[in-house]
């Protein structure tokens, strides 16, 4: 994690440099935006991974959402707020802030992280150790994803959350111009509408750890998906802004609620050796289901209409969810399993 923050502080330190010097290409942000997609990966694996050994199985829910209610308030409103302001100050400012923000993180996580565990002893270099590395390297990506295959409990998980990829991120190709062309919103109008669903889901953050406890595993599943589901289909047909945003709200508190469960579960279900492994096959499914959402959500806007894109995106969400019922309650058996005293 530290490492990967230092990676990240070095791209936007280049990329502040060429900024100064009048350098920087569009071509540079591609390289600098593919870059550093990959050391936050490397993060959010590594992050994933660690968290279980810092809070009690019991509070993952709730600290799960803690941090998503943190990142919902920094990616959703006071980094907008905080960038465009520091933008029109001076265009190198968000560059810098961010650069910046990635050393102090390195920082506070490296305060701990050496006395955390041992430093690995080097290892020779020879060519037959860089190779057996190289399967150890692939054995290991393999093993998560045969862990999958295998578990029932955790291949329903990543079901659901390719699915919540798939058909949560489909309206969002055309949302702007769902916003200006269907309901008529103003410019002001469209970051309040923007806000809306930020604000839910720093509700939704709070809320999740009480939620758990009160509806349990599958019931909370069931609840947050099926609500999040039947949520995106009335926008096909509303006509007031005022009206969807509301909806968009709503829509935040069980979006943040179910993804720091489904986050909560992984970490209480899978084997700890093998968290880093099966987290960074999530990610990747993520990464890949998200674009492809985004492209077709563009092409059946341009064919269908952006409306029906709306209804198409609730209807897949929540037959995904039916067809995935018995895995669903195969969770919580697993759970319960994994968090009674004997376990």
């Amino acid at each position: 994690m530290v490492g990967s923050d230092l990676a990240c502080a070095a791209l936007l330190g280049g990329l502040v440099s060429l900024l100064l010097l009048g350098q920087l290409e569009l071509w540079h942000l591609f390289a600098v935006s593919a870059a550093l997609g990959v050391a936050e990966l490397v993060f959010g694996t590594s992050s994933f991974a660690l968290l279980p050994s810092s809070v009690d199985k019991g509070k993952l829910v709730e600290a799960n959402g803690y941090l998503s209610t943190s990142s919902s308030v920094g990616s959703g409103i006071v980094g907008p707020a905080v960038g465009g302001a520091a933008y029109t100050a001076e265009p190198v400012l968000p560059f810098l802030a961010n650069g910046v923000s990635y050393l102090i993180s390195a920082v506070l996580i490296g305060s701990f992280a050496w006395h955390k565990q041992p430093k690995e002893p080097s290892a020779p270099t020879s060519v037959e150790t860089r190779g057996q590395r190289a399967r150890t390297y692939l054995a290991d990506i393999t093993a998560g994803a045969a862990f999958i295959k295998d578990n029932r409990s955790t291949r329903t998980l990543l079901v659901l959350v390719a699915s919540s990829s798939i058909f949560g991120w489909l309206p969002e190709a055309t949302l702007v111009l769902y916003a200006k062309e269907e309901l008529h919103l103003t410019d002001r109008g469209f970051g309040i509408f923007l806000a809306a669903t930020t604000l839910g889901a720093v509700v939704g953050g709070l809320l999740s750890g009480r939620l758990f406890r009160r509806l349990g595993v599958s019931r909370l599943l069931i609840v947050t998906y099926a609500t999040y589901g039947l949520l995106l289909i009335p926008p096909a047909f509303l006509t007031s802004g005022v009206a969807v945003g509301v909806l968009a709200f709503i829509q935040g508190i069980p979006l943040i609620a179910c993804n720091s469960t489904t986050r909560s579960l992984q970490q209480t279900i899978v084997p700890a050796n093998l968290l880093g492994r099966v987290s960074a096959v999530f990610r990747i499914v993520g990464a890949a289901t998200v674009p492809l959402s985004l492209t077709l959500g563009g092409f059946l806007g341009h064919w269908i209409g952006l409306r029906p894109v709306w209804a198409i995106a609730g209807t897949g969400f929540v037959l995904v969810l039916l067809l995935e019922l018995k895995g669903v309650r195969q969770i919580s058996r697993d759970t319960d399993r994994a968090l009674s005293p004997t376990a």
